[in-house]
Protein backbone atom coordinates (compact mmCIF):
# COMPACT_ATOMS: atom_id res chain seq x y z
CA UNK A 1 0.00 0.00 0.00
CA UNK A 2 1.56 3.40 -0.78
CA UNK A 3 -1.62 5.58 -0.89
CA UNK A 4 -4.51 5.20 1.68
CA UNK A 5 -7.64 4.35 0.05
CA UNK A 6 -9.49 6.45 2.26
CA UNK A 7 -7.96 9.94 2.28
CA UNK A 8 -4.91 9.70 0.04
CA UNK A 9 -2.36 9.79 3.01
CA UNK A 10 1.08 7.96 2.20
CA UNK A 11 2.16 7.82 5.64
CA UNK A 12 1.45 4.68 7.92
CA UNK A 13 1.84 3.41 11.22
CA UNK A 14 2.96 -0.60 11.95
CA UNK A 15 0.78 -1.80 14.58
CA UNK A 16 1.78 -5.29 14.77
CA UNK A 17 2.60 -8.68 13.40
CA UNK A 18 -0.06 -11.79 13.69
CA UNK A 19 -1.82 -15.00 12.38
CA UNK A 20 -4.81 -16.68 11.46
CA UNK A 21 -6.29 -17.43 14.07
CA UNK A 22 -9.46 -19.10 13.47
CA UNK A 23 -7.60 -21.90 11.61
CA UNK A 24 -4.12 -21.91 12.75
CA UNK A 25 -2.50 -21.86 9.52
CA UNK A 26 0.91 -21.08 9.45
CA UNK A 27 1.89 -17.61 8.01
CA UNK A 28 2.91 -14.37 9.70
CA UNK A 29 1.31 -10.67 8.49
CA UNK A 30 1.83 -7.02 9.53
CA UNK A 31 -1.27 -4.33 10.18
CA UNK A 32 -0.39 -1.01 9.50
CA UNK A 33 -2.97 2.09 10.02
CA UNK A 34 -3.49 5.49 8.39
CA UNK A 35 -1.86 8.50 10.08
CA UNK A 36 -4.69 10.82 9.39
CA UNK A 37 -7.73 8.90 8.82
CA UNK A 38 -7.47 5.52 10.76
CA UNK A 39 -7.85 3.15 8.08
CA UNK A 40 -6.44 -0.21 9.35
CA UNK A 41 -5.06 -2.52 6.93
CA UNK A 42 -3.18 -5.14 6.39
CA UNK A 43 0.34 -4.36 4.54
CA UNK A 44 1.42 -6.05 1.98
CA UNK A 45 -1.53 -7.56 0.79
CA UNK A 46 -1.21 -11.30 0.41
CA UNK A 47 -1.61 -12.77 -2.76
CA UNK A 48 -4.98 -14.47 -4.66
CA UNK A 49 -2.81 -18.35 -3.47
CA UNK A 50 -1.97 -17.56 -0.01
CA UNK A 51 -5.28 -16.41 0.80
CA UNK A 52 -7.03 -19.59 -0.65
CA UNK A 53 -6.04 -21.87 1.86
CA UNK A 54 -6.98 -19.34 4.48
CA UNK A 55 -10.49 -20.46 3.43
CA UNK A 56 -10.81 -23.76 3.80
CA UNK A 57 -14.33 -24.87 2.04
CA UNK A 58 -15.40 -27.27 4.51
CA UNK A 59 -14.32 -25.30 7.70
CA UNK A 60 -15.72 -21.63 6.93
CA UNK A 61 -18.98 -20.71 8.15
CA UNK A 62 -19.85 -19.27 4.78
CA UNK A 63 -19.85 -22.00 2.76
CA UNK A 64 -22.18 -24.31 4.89
CA UNK A 65 -25.51 -25.70 4.07
CA UNK A 66 -27.14 -27.07 7.19
CA UNK A 67 -25.94 -26.21 10.57
CA UNK A 68 -27.28 -28.30 13.74
CA UNK A 69 -27.58 -27.95 17.36
CA UNK A 70 -27.35 -24.73 19.10
CA UNK A 71 -26.40 -22.96 15.92
CA UNK A 72 -28.75 -24.18 14.02
CA UNK A 73 -31.64 -23.49 16.21
CA UNK A 74 -29.90 -19.96 16.04
CA UNK A 75 -30.33 -19.65 12.25
CA UNK A 76 -33.56 -20.54 12.01
CA UNK A 77 -34.71 -18.10 14.86
CA UNK A 78 -32.98 -15.15 12.75
CA UNK A 79 -34.89 -16.52 9.38
CA UNK A 80 -38.28 -16.56 11.64
CA UNK A 81 -36.98 -12.16 12.61
CA UNK A 82 -36.49 -11.95 9.14
CA UNK A 83 -39.60 -12.97 7.23
CA UNK A 84 -41.53 -10.72 10.21
CA UNK A 85 -39.11 -7.59 9.59
CA UNK A 86 -41.50 -5.40 8.42
CA UNK A 87 -44.86 -6.88 10.15
CA UNK A 88 -43.63 -7.86 13.67
CA UNK A 89 -45.26 -10.23 15.38
CA UNK A 90 -45.48 -10.01 19.43
CA UNK A 91 -42.23 -12.32 19.39
CA UNK A 92 -40.29 -11.27 16.78
CA UNK A 93 -41.64 -7.60 17.55
CA UNK A 94 -40.51 -8.03 21.98
CA UNK A 95 -37.12 -10.00 20.41
CA UNK A 96 -35.69 -6.54 18.37
CA UNK A 97 -37.11 -4.33 21.45
CA UNK A 98 -34.75 -6.13 23.93
CA UNK A 99 -32.06 -7.67 22.23
CA UNK A 100 -31.33 -6.59 18.46
CA UNK A 101 -32.96 -6.10 15.39
CA UNK A 102 -31.79 -8.23 12.73
CA UNK A 103 -28.87 -6.16 11.13
CA UNK A 104 -28.78 -5.91 7.28
CA UNK A 105 -32.06 -6.20 5.99
CA UNK A 106 -33.16 -3.91 3.10
CA UNK A 107 -35.55 -1.24 3.91
CA UNK A 108 -39.04 -1.65 1.88
CA UNK A 109 -39.10 0.59 -1.10
CA UNK A 110 -42.10 2.54 -1.42
CA UNK A 111 -42.87 0.49 -5.26
CA UNK A 112 -42.72 -3.21 -6.40
CA UNK A 113 -40.70 -4.63 -7.80
CA UNK A 114 -38.23 -5.03 -5.27
CA UNK A 115 -34.81 -6.33 -6.56
CA UNK A 116 -31.78 -6.88 -3.75
CA UNK A 117 -28.61 -8.25 -4.72
CA UNK A 118 -26.52 -10.13 -1.83
CA UNK A 119 -22.92 -9.90 -2.42
CA UNK A 120 -21.22 -13.02 -0.73
CA UNK A 121 -24.50 -14.22 -0.49
CA UNK A 122 -23.05 -17.97 0.61
CA UNK A 123 -25.37 -20.41 0.90
CA UNK A 124 -28.37 -18.15 0.82
CA UNK A 125 -30.30 -17.83 4.18
CA UNK A 126 -30.75 -14.44 4.00
CA UNK A 127 -32.05 -14.55 0.34
CA UNK A 128 -34.11 -17.15 1.03
CA UNK A 129 -36.13 -15.07 3.89
CA UNK A 130 -36.21 -12.05 1.66
CA UNK A 131 -37.76 -13.84 -1.42
CA UNK A 132 -40.43 -15.17 1.27
CA UNK A 133 -40.82 -11.00 2.49
CA UNK A 134 -41.75 -10.17 -1.53
CA UNK A 135 -38.01 -9.66 -2.94
CA UNK A 136 -36.53 -10.34 -6.27
CA UNK A 137 -33.88 -11.92 -5.28
CA UNK A 138 -30.39 -12.20 -6.66
CA UNK A 139 -26.83 -13.08 -5.66
CA UNK A 140 -22.92 -13.34 -6.11
CA UNK A 141 -20.74 -16.16 -4.17
CA UNK A 142 -17.48 -17.11 -4.81
CA UNK A 143 -17.54 -20.69 -3.79
CA UNK A 144 -19.45 -23.31 -5.93
CA UNK A 145 -20.77 -25.68 -3.43
CA UNK A 146 -22.53 -22.20 -1.46
CA UNK A 147 -23.55 -21.82 -5.03
CA UNK A 148 -24.89 -25.60 -5.07
CA UNK A 149 -26.28 -25.27 -1.85
CA UNK A 150 -28.15 -22.09 -2.64
CA UNK A 151 -29.91 -23.40 -6.07
CA UNK A 152 -31.02 -26.51 -4.25
CA UNK A 153 -33.02 -24.39 -1.82
CA UNK A 154 -34.49 -23.06 -4.91
CA UNK A 155 -32.56 -19.80 -5.41
CA UNK A 156 -32.07 -19.40 -9.26
CA UNK A 157 -30.31 -16.11 -9.39
CA UNK A 158 -27.40 -16.90 -7.63
CA UNK A 159 -24.51 -16.24 -9.90
CA UNK A 160 -20.66 -17.55 -9.83
CA UNK A 161 -18.07 -14.61 -8.67
CA UNK A 162 -16.64 -11.44 -7.11
CA UNK A 163 -17.74 -8.24 -6.64
CA UNK A 164 -16.64 -7.20 -9.75
CA UNK A 165 -19.45 -9.49 -11.68
CA UNK A 166 -21.87 -6.75 -10.61
CA UNK A 167 -20.41 -4.66 -13.38
CA UNK A 168 -22.74 -7.32 -15.52
CA UNK A 169 -26.01 -6.14 -14.14
CA UNK A 170 -27.79 -3.36 -15.89
CA UNK A 171 -27.44 0.46 -14.17
CA UNK A 172 -30.03 1.66 -12.02
CA UNK A 173 -31.54 -1.83 -11.49
CA UNK A 174 -31.32 -2.82 -7.67
CA UNK A 175 -33.19 -0.98 -4.55
CA UNK A 176 -30.89 -2.64 -2.70
CA UNK A 177 -27.27 -4.33 -3.19
CA UNK A 178 -26.07 -5.97 0.45
CA UNK A 179 -22.87 -6.75 1.35
CA UNK A 180 -22.71 -7.99 4.73
CA UNK A 181 -19.14 -9.13 6.04
CA UNK A 182 -17.99 -8.72 2.79
CA UNK A 183 -16.56 -5.35 1.85
CA UNK A 184 -13.60 -5.84 4.49
CA UNK A 185 -12.41 -9.18 2.73
CA UNK A 186 -12.06 -6.97 -1.21
CA UNK A 187 -8.93 -5.67 -2.54
CA UNK A 188 -10.80 -2.35 -3.63
CA UNK A 189 -13.55 -1.85 -1.52
CA UNK A 190 -13.85 1.37 -3.85
CA UNK A 191 -13.94 0.26 -6.95
CA UNK A 192 -17.17 -2.32 -5.69
CA UNK A 193 -18.70 0.92 -3.99
CA UNK A 194 -18.48 2.35 -7.58
CA UNK A 195 -19.95 -0.48 -9.29
CA UNK A 196 -22.84 -0.56 -6.29
CA UNK A 197 -23.76 3.24 -6.99
CA UNK A 198 -24.33 2.63 -10.61
CA UNK A 199 -26.50 -0.39 -10.55
CA UNK A 200 -28.76 0.89 -7.49
CA UNK A 201 -31.80 2.81 -8.96
CA UNK A 202 -32.06 6.54 -7.77
CA UNK A 203 -33.09 6.47 -3.96
CA UNK A 204 -31.46 2.71 -4.20
CA UNK A 205 -29.89 1.86 -0.82
CA UNK A 206 -26.59 0.41 -0.40
CA UNK A 207 -26.04 -1.90 3.14
CA UNK A 208 -22.53 -2.84 4.61
CA UNK A 209 -22.28 -4.78 7.41
CA UNK A 210 -18.56 -4.71 8.52
CA UNK A 211 -16.21 -5.41 11.92
CA UNK A 212 -15.67 -2.13 13.78
CA UNK A 213 -11.85 -0.73 13.89
CA UNK A 214 -12.96 1.17 16.27
CA UNK A 215 -14.63 -0.94 18.74
CA UNK A 216 -13.87 -0.89 22.79
CA UNK A 217 -13.43 -4.78 21.97
CA UNK A 218 -10.75 -4.08 19.20
CA UNK A 219 -9.14 -1.47 21.56
CA UNK A 220 -8.91 -4.14 24.45
CA UNK A 221 -7.82 -7.12 22.64
CA UNK A 222 -5.47 -5.79 19.86
CA UNK A 223 -4.06 -8.77 18.00
CA UNK A 224 -6.48 -10.88 19.18
CA UNK A 225 -9.55 -9.23 18.49
CA UNK A 226 -11.80 -12.17 16.89
CA UNK A 227 -13.16 -9.82 14.21
CA UNK A 228 -9.76 -8.63 12.85
CA UNK A 229 -10.07 -11.88 11.29
CA UNK A 230 -6.45 -11.78 9.51
CA UNK A 231 -5.35 -12.52 6.86
CA UNK A 232 -9.33 -12.90 5.38
CA UNK A 233 -9.87 -9.44 6.36
CA UNK A 234 -7.75 -6.97 4.00
CA UNK A 235 -9.48 -3.84 5.43
CA UNK A 236 -10.92 -3.00 8.44
CA UNK A 237 -13.19 -0.16 8.64
CA UNK A 238 -14.08 2.36 11.96
CA UNK A 239 -17.73 3.91 10.96
CA UNK A 240 -16.05 7.38 10.13
CA UNK A 241 -13.37 5.49 7.56
CA UNK A 242 -16.21 3.43 6.12
CA UNK A 243 -18.33 6.60 5.73
CA UNK A 244 -16.12 8.86 3.98
CA UNK A 245 -15.35 5.67 1.75
CA UNK A 246 -18.90 5.51 0.73
CA UNK A 247 -19.58 9.34 0.41
CA UNK A 248 -16.21 9.41 -1.83
CA UNK A 249 -18.40 6.60 -3.83
CA UNK A 250 -21.16 9.62 -4.42
CA UNK A 251 -23.82 7.86 -1.90
CA UNK A 252 -25.64 10.60 0.47
CA UNK A 253 -27.54 10.47 3.79
CA UNK A 254 -25.65 7.55 5.06
CA UNK A 255 -26.53 6.54 8.70
CA UNK A 256 -24.63 4.29 11.31
CA UNK A 257 -25.72 1.41 13.68
CA UNK A 258 -24.46 -1.80 15.67
CA UNK A 259 -24.96 -5.10 16.13
CA UNK A 260 -22.50 -7.06 17.79
CA UNK A 261 -22.93 -10.77 18.72
CA UNK A 262 -19.56 -12.89 19.82
CA UNK A 263 -16.87 -10.89 19.19
CA UNK A 264 -16.07 -10.20 22.99
CA UNK A 265 -16.55 -13.97 23.99
CA UNK A 266 -14.27 -15.27 21.05
CA UNK A 267 -11.45 -12.34 22.21
CA UNK A 268 -11.17 -13.88 25.10
CA UNK A 269 -10.71 -17.42 23.95
CA UNK A 270 -8.45 -16.38 21.69
CA UNK A 271 -6.45 -14.35 24.44
CA UNK A 272 -6.20 -17.36 26.14
CA UNK A 273 -4.91 -19.94 24.01
CA UNK A 274 -2.06 -17.53 23.50
CA UNK A 275 -1.22 -16.92 26.94
CA UNK A 276 -1.33 -20.29 28.03
CA UNK A 277 -0.61 -22.16 24.24
CA UNK A 278 -3.71 -23.79 24.34
CA UNK A 279 -5.80 -25.03 21.08
CA UNK A 280 -9.29 -24.14 22.34
CA UNK A 281 -12.32 -23.74 19.44
CA UNK A 282 -14.38 -21.40 19.81
CA UNK A 283 -17.26 -22.32 18.65
CA UNK A 284 -17.12 -24.68 21.97
CA UNK A 285 -18.07 -22.08 23.97
CA UNK A 286 -21.81 -20.80 22.90
CA UNK A 287 -22.33 -19.79 26.78
CA UNK A 288 -19.88 -17.88 27.65
CA UNK A 289 -21.15 -16.12 24.45
CA UNK A 290 -24.54 -15.60 25.99
CA UNK A 291 -22.97 -14.99 29.07
CA UNK A 292 -20.84 -11.89 27.80
CA UNK A 293 -23.62 -10.65 25.25
CA UNK A 294 -25.39 -7.98 27.97
CA UNK A 295 -21.67 -6.21 27.52
CA UNK A 296 -22.02 -6.18 23.92
CA UNK A 297 -25.52 -4.77 24.13
CA UNK A 298 -24.05 -2.16 26.20
CA UNK A 299 -21.48 -1.20 23.76
CA UNK A 300 -23.71 -1.44 20.92
CA UNK A 301 -25.95 0.99 22.60
CA UNK A 302 -22.55 3.24 23.18
CA UNK A 303 -21.60 3.00 19.58
CA UNK A 304 -18.86 1.39 20.73
CA UNK A 305 -19.93 -2.30 19.61
CA UNK A 306 -18.35 -4.88 17.78
CA UNK A 307 -19.95 -4.77 14.21
CA UNK A 308 -21.38 -1.70 12.39
CA UNK A 309 -23.83 -1.70 9.60
CA UNK A 310 -24.01 1.24 7.42
CA UNK A 311 -26.71 2.64 4.81
CA UNK A 312 -25.73 4.87 2.17
CA UNK A 313 -28.39 6.02 -0.44
CA UNK A 314 -28.05 6.71 -4.28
Amino acid sequence: MSVCIVCGEKRFSFLFRTKDRMFDISGSFGVRKCRRCGLVFLDPQPSQKILEKHYPRQQYYSYKGSIKGLSGLIRRFRSYLIKNYYEPTILSGTFSLLIHDVPGIPKKPDKKPWKVLDVGCGSGDTLMALKELGWDVYGLEIDRNAIRLAKERGLVNIKLGGYEKIENFPNNYFNCIRLYHVIEHLPNPYRCLQLIYKKLKPGGEVVLGTPNAGSMVSKIFGKYWYNLDIPRHLFVFSPKTLSSLIKKAGFSQVSASFCSGDGLGRSVIYTINELFKKKMNTNKFTLLFFILYPIEWILDKLRVGDIVILRGIR
